[in-house]
This record gives structure tokens, sequence and C-alpha cells, in this order.
């Protein structure tokens, strides 16, 4: 069964263990240009029978991923691109309240990620994240018509707590179903849908503006989340058909009993193994081992640090040159640049085989994109411009640390879910209070310390990364953890 596979995939030093009965994967080796052709897309290489499961599981996996990220992307701009095209006035909203509507969306978002990503061990993600998604939705519509700062905030809690699930839920989706030659290129495309919502986003505020301001007695912010609500919800019904759930028990109906055991089998071929039972010592193993603290603490820096390029609009209706339109439309420049350099890094992890070395390289534009914004040349609008169109050039790192994480931890399941959800419910943590003393509001958009704190971040994340591939290649985590014998949770 395992002979339509031609290639045997490498995952970080894990060993293959054929199935009993199966024939061990077959090893060719791939000329240069085969192995180049293969990262920029991988179903050119494959056998019929893979091919077309893969193409199976891109087609419906893949494209809910996307359009559920997009969507919830697109709300989260639309927060900040609101903010300056009428909402700040129509609720009165002053000082640091910018900060708070991200704060309150962080602290629900945060409260809501470890123990989502337990609930899909209990529940099958073709129920969960739909479910969610359409509580989402109805809320998000209902910001429409909040009337102060007090009710957007409370809003904003449960919305990010109802969006908790997405990110890491549909991360954990993905490492069920590709092997390492695929994840990243998949993660990377899941990663971009991101970037096209916060550019789009730019773009609907400016049509909203100029064209749906007023009507049936609504501002344009309040349309922007209209809109935003009603596209949520076919995407929500969507995802109960598309979503498969994991190879060992998906129920889905565009997939055979024959695919289900043939994705299963190529999980086994590459160490990736499937689902058990969460026990305590699943939770003794993760937190003993260095997995969990160290992609948690760099984690930290790369969201953190991200935060900056969300303050550009700001900086640009301050300087007083620009309309409102154009205010929420240039952003989308930098936005461009992260759909470009997601792919390239994704491209180029897969071609080298390895993750570190990108993320190292996408630190160092950010890195120096804070710098300028550190010296603030305010009378160099080009300067100025370069600055923070570099910010955004490191956004695509984020998703080659969920790859790595997936192939590190991927001897167990329940140690990709369980890092995974530690490792983003950690850094909205700290996205939570940091910008609140970093970047001040009310000191924009010249931060006093804000810039320097985010060449801080960039600069520590560097180091970390190089730090953690250093210790991998040393103490691999799957030589770290115990036999699993213990009582379930």
């Amino acid at each position: 069964m395992l002979s339509d596979l031609k290639t045997k995939p490498e995952v970080n030093d894990q060993e293959v263990n054929p199935s009993n009965h199966e024939s061990e994967l077959e090893t060719l080796p791939k000329s240069r240009r085969a192995k180049l052709k293969a990262s920029i897309w991988d179903t050119w290489d494959k056998s019929p029978r893979e091919r077309k499961l893969v193409q199976k599981v891109d087609w419906w996996l893949l494209s809910y991923a996307c359009t559920a990220y997009f969507i919830k992307s697109l709300d989260q701009s639309n927060t900040s691109n609101a903010y300056i095209s009428g909402m700040k006035e129509a609720l009165d909203l002053k000082g640091n309240d910018l900060n708070y509507l991200t704060t309150y969306w962080n602290i629900g978002y945060i409260v809501g990620q470890v123990p989502s990503q337990l609930i899909l061990t209990k529940i099958r993600p073709s129920i969960w994240l739909p479910a969610l998604e359409l509580l989402w939705s109805i809320l998000v519509m209902a910001l429409a018509s909040a009337k102060n700062a007090k009710t957007i905030f409370a809003l904003r809690f449960f919305i990010g707590l109802f969006e908790a699930s997405a990110y890491p839920g549909i991360i954990t989706l993905l490492g069920n179903w590709y092997t390492p030659q695929e994840l990243a290129k998949r993660s990377a495309i899941f990663q971009a849908s991101s970037s096209a919502a916060n550019m789009f986003s730019g773009y609907l505020q400016a049509a909203l503006y100029s064209g749906m301001d007023g009507r049936a007695g609504l501002s344009a912010w309040q349309w922007l989340f209209i809109f935003d609500g009603i596209l949520g919800i076919p995407i929500a019904l969507y995802g109960f058909w598309a979503i498969p759930d994991s190879p060992s028990d998906s129920r889905t109906r565009w997939l055979s009993e024959e695919d289900t055991k043939y994705a299963e089998q190529r999980m086994e071929a590459v160490g990736r193994a499937p689902a058990a039972k969460l026990t305590w010592r699943t939770f003794l193993d993760v937190f003993r081992s260095w997995p969990v603290w160290l992609f948690s603490t760099v984690f930290i820096a790369h969201v953190c640090g991200l935060r900056i390029y969300s303050y550009f609009n700001v900086w640009l209706k301050s300087t007083g040159k620009y309309t409102v339109e154009q205010v929420n439309v240039i952003p989308s420049a930098g936005y461009g640049l992260q759909i470009i350099f997601t792919l390239l890094y994704a491209w180029t992890s897969d071609y080298l085989q390895m993750r570190w070395p990108v993320i190292v390289f996408a630190c160092v534009p950010a890195l120096v994109g804070t710098i300028i914004l550190s010296v603030w040349p305010a009378h160099n609008t080009a300067a100025m411009m370069a600055g923070w169109l570099l910010t955004y050039v490191e956004t695509g790192a984020g998703i080659v640390f969920t790859s790595w994480v997936s192939e590190t931890c991927g001897f167990s399941a329940e140690h990709r879910i369980v890092v995974i959800g530690v490792m983003e419910a950690v850094a909205f943590t700290f996205n939570a209070w940091v910008p609140l003393l970093a970047y001040n509001s009310s000191q924009a958009p010249r931060f006093k310390i804000g810039y320097q704190i985010a060449a801080m971040f960039f600069a520590f994340e560097l180091v970390m990364t190089l730090g953690i591939a250093v210790i991998e290649k040393r103490w691999p985590a799957r030589n770290l953890v115990k036999p699993r014998e213990s009582l379930d949770v």
C-alpha cells in the first residue's frame, strides 16, 4: 500500500517506523532542480495516488483554513481601520482606548487558547471550530450596535474568546495531514490569507467610507463590522463539511476509507504519531522538556515585535498629508510584502529542510526597520515609510515557527496540541499588556520607548532562534519523553 509513495520524507532526526506488513518507503535521490521544484509545490513529484489525496486535502481543508483565517484577520484589521474612520469620535474613545480594544480581545484570546486545544482532543474539530465561528460572527456584527467604550470592550473580549480556537486549531489540523515537505507551504498560504485580509480591509473601509457612510442610518465603520460578520456565517457552515479531523478518525464524506488509511500511513512514515489519550503524564512530559519553554519564549518576542506595524496608519493620519481613504489604503503595501515574504520563507525552508535559518533572516529587515523608527527621521518621509514597511517583512516567520514546532513534537499529537496552545497563549498574554506600556496611544505616533522595545524583541528573537537550533540538535525532544503510563485527565 505504501509503494505509491516515491520518496521518504525526513523530519528532524525522527525515525521512520513502517506499519506491520507494509513495505518501507523507498528513498530516491533527487537532483537539485527536482528538489527546488518540489519545494515550490510538492505534488508535482508525487505518485498519482498520493497526488490525488493531497489535492483533496488541499481543496477542502486548506480552502477552509484560508477563508476562516481571512475573515478573522479581517476583523482584527477592521478594528484599527474603524478607529481612524469615525469610531473614535462616535464612541468618544480617548487616551489609551485603542490599545484597550486589543487588550480586551487578547484577554479573551488568552483565556480560550489552551482550553480550546484540550477540547479538540475530546470534541471533533469539524464540530468545535465551526460552532465557535458561528458565535464569533454574531458578536462581530453586534459591534456595529455598540454605543460606548464599555460595550465594545466587552464584545471584543468575547470575540477573542471565540476566536481563540482558530489559529492553533487550524495549525494542529494542518499538522495532522501534511508531511514536513508539505507543511510549511500550506501553512504559508494559510498565513498569507491573514495578510490578504489586512490588505483587503483597508480597501473595504475606503470603499465603505465613500459609498456606504450614512446608509440606513449607519456609519461606514459600522458597515465594516456587519459585512465581516455576514461573511463569517457561510464559512462556518462550510467548515462542518470541509474539516476532516485527523487521518485516524476522520468521518468526512469526501475521503474514502482507503484514503484515510493511506493518509494515516503517510503520517506514520514521517514519525507523526496519531492522537492518543491525554494523560497527566503528557502534561508532565511537556513541561519538563525544552520545546514548550523555549518556543513560547521566542514566540513572545515574535508576537510583541510585530505589534509595531499596527500603528502605521496612526502615523499616516498624524502627518496630515493623507485623506481618510489614503490612510486606509497605503498600509496595503506592507501586507503585500507580508504575502510575498511569507511564501518565500516557506519555499526556502522547505528547500533547505531547515526552519531556523529562515527565521534568523526574517528578523534582520524588521530589526533595521525598527532602528529607523527609533531614530525617527520625521523630516524624511521616504525613510519613515521604509522603516514602517520593513517591520511587515518578519510576519511570515511565525508560520515557520509553528511548522518547526509540529516537526519537533511530531512524535506525539498531544505534545503538538499542548505546545502550540501554550505557545500562543503565553505570547498573547504578553501582547495584552506590553503595548499598554510601550505603545501608549496617547503618545502616538512617536512613542517614547515603543520603537526601541520592538527592535529589542526582534534582536532577542534572532538570538533565541539560533539557541534553539543548537539545543534541538544536541537534545532532540523525542529523546526526553518517557513512555506514556498514567491516569487519564
